[in-house]
């Protein structure tokens, strides 16, 4: 860069010094972002996701809710010979779509193959006692590995070189025709201290208060027990529980006790995600 013979105001002397002062506290900005990211040392790094299996269960028939209240949360049965498993149950007129288990119908009745538990059919807006065309297709969580982000190479640069290139052009003439000799810059240093943030501790081991959870009450042992299949399969314990009043008995679904409170957590994340959002804590 060169800098003209002559300028009124404010002086080339002046000027040449708050080019040196701006381009350090260029150089200060630098240094404390050349502070390298936490996440620009990680490497590569895998979640865990739903994947559609149409290849393991498929089927888009019309369904049919008879309009009574259903016990058990979101689930859908179906004839013939099929294990219990998670799918995703889609409204194939409106798209609405949610997840919950599928189950073997135990008996045929007229009409529509598909049956839709109450939670299902609120959830994807069937109306009762309207057959309605619904896909089902078997979820299964799958391992996806996510490669780092590419860093982008760059060459480093000296602000110690671009003020010298800058200020070293040529001597600036001064008013009185003396030669000035532009002053030199000298390359700072900032060290900046980064104090690690320690987190608070947290007491380990501890059982909670209210270590069970309750996943679904089925009027139907066979589909109680349907799903404690289908929570084995996604690495939650679960197992049925026999409530007798009257002529009537249900079957409760209930996982637990769980040793600790992210273990129990965790497994409820789990279940609601299966489609059991009533799924509750209890002591």
């Amino acid at each position: 860069m060169r800098i003209s013979a002559y300028h009124p105001k404010p002086s080339r002397l002046l000027m040449a010094g708050f080019l040196a002062f701006g381009l350090a506290a260029c150089e200060q900005g630098a240094s404390i972002g050349a502070v390298p990211s936490p996440l620009a040392a990680t490497g590569g790094t895998s979640v865990e996701q739903d994947v559609e299996r149409p290849d393991v269960f498929s089927v888009t028939e019309n369904a049919l809710w008879d309009g009574r209240p259903s016990l058990g949360g979101v689930w859908v049965a179906y004839p013939g010979h099929i294990d219990p498993e998670r799918v995703i149950i889609t409204n194939v007129a409106t798209g609405e779509s949610v997840i919950g288990a599928l189950f073997r119908r135990e008996r045929e009745n007229p009409g529509p193959a598909i049956q839709l538990s109450s939670d299902a059919a609120s959830a994807i807006g069937v109306l009762a006692g309207s057959p309605t065309e619904i896909s089902i297709v078997v979820l299964r969580r799958e391992t996806i590995e996510i490669a780092p982000p590419e860093t982008p190479e760059t060459d480093p640069v000296s602000i110690g070189e671009i003020v010298e290139e800058v200020l070293s052009d040529t001597p600036i003439p001064a008013p009185s025709g003396e030669t000035v000799t532009p002053p030199v810059a000298r390359e700072s240093t900032i060290s900046a201290e980064i104090t690690p943030v320690v987190a608070p501790a947290v007491a380990a081991g501890s059982a909670p208060a209210k270590p069970y959870i309750q996943i679904g009450t089925f009027s139907s042992e066979q589909n109680a027990k349907d799903l404690v299949a289908i929570l084995a399969n996604e690495g939650v314990q679960a197992e049925v529980r026999a409530n007798t009043s009257g002529e009537r008995t249900l079957y409760r679904v209930v996982s637990g006790p769980s040793s600790t409170r992210a273990e129990r957590n965790e497994r409820l994340r789990i279940i609601k995600s299966l489609g059991f959002t009533d799924a509750f804590i209890f002591g």
